[in-house]
């Protein structure tokens, strides 16, 4: 019951201050390299890394490629997960590649 009211809570507020990505979880294939918001990470062992959205930051940088991250859903904790590999939606690839 504790955890419903939390994330009720978490989405209010959310809501109110206009707020709409809180982070992106970043998924693929460890040792995955890519660039989010003028930083360069790696994805650990586990598959997957979570970042604090930026305000600034609109896409990431994978595989030569610029990734759109708005064009991946929202859940309900206000999360997008970003799956680094080479079929990610990307704002550079012409029709057909």
């Amino acid at each position: 019951m504790i955890s419903i009211l939390a994330a009720a809570a978490v989405a209010a507020q959310l809501t109110m201050c206009n707020i709409k990505t809180v982070s992106y979880k970043f998924t693929g294939t460890p040792g995955t390299e890519f660039r989010y918001d003028g930083s360069n990470y790696v994805i650990p062992k586990s598959g997957w890394i979570e970042l604090v959205a930026s305000k600034k930051a609109t896409q990431a940088d994978f595989n030569g490629s610029h990734v759109q991250l708005d064009l991946f859903p929202l859940d309900d904790f206000g999360a997008r997960t970003i799956p680094l590999s080479t079929s990610a939606p990307s704002s550079n690839n012409a029709k057909g590649e």
